[in-house]
């Protein structure tokens, strides 16, 4: 009888979704990704809470969190940080794909 974990079977040279997840996260491309998104984002904030003018400085980090960060929040915004929060989304997200993509590439065969 094979099982998932025998010998021969394939299943223990592929790597589990969680090892993936950190992998891609951890990828430098992920992470470069991730610390100019949040400079981007402390920028554009203290630009909007300083400035006088500053109506369209939180539009950057919006355009780089791109498609997620435009996602409407369903239900009445009570809170300001849930304004935030597809724009977070949006930045974990391509994060993600971006480290998968870099670690897909990288791989031999």
């Amino acid at each position: 009888m094979i099982t998932a974990a025998s010998p021969g079977s394939g299943a223990a040279d592929r790597p589990s979704f969680l090892r993936g997840v950190r992998t891609a996260f951890t990828a430098p491309a992920a992470l470069i990704y991730l610390g100019g998104f949040l400079a981007l984002f402390v920028w554009a904030l203290t630009t909007t809470l300083t400035a006088e003018d500053a109506s369209f400085a939180m539009i950057w980090p919006s355009l780089a969190a791109l498609p997620l960060s435009f996602l409407p929040v369903p239900g009445p915004v009570e809170h300001p940080v849930l304004v935030f929060l597809p724009m977070f989304l949006g930045a974990v997200v391509n994060a993600g794909v971006i480290g998968w993509c870099h670690r897909v590439l990288r791989t031999t065969r």
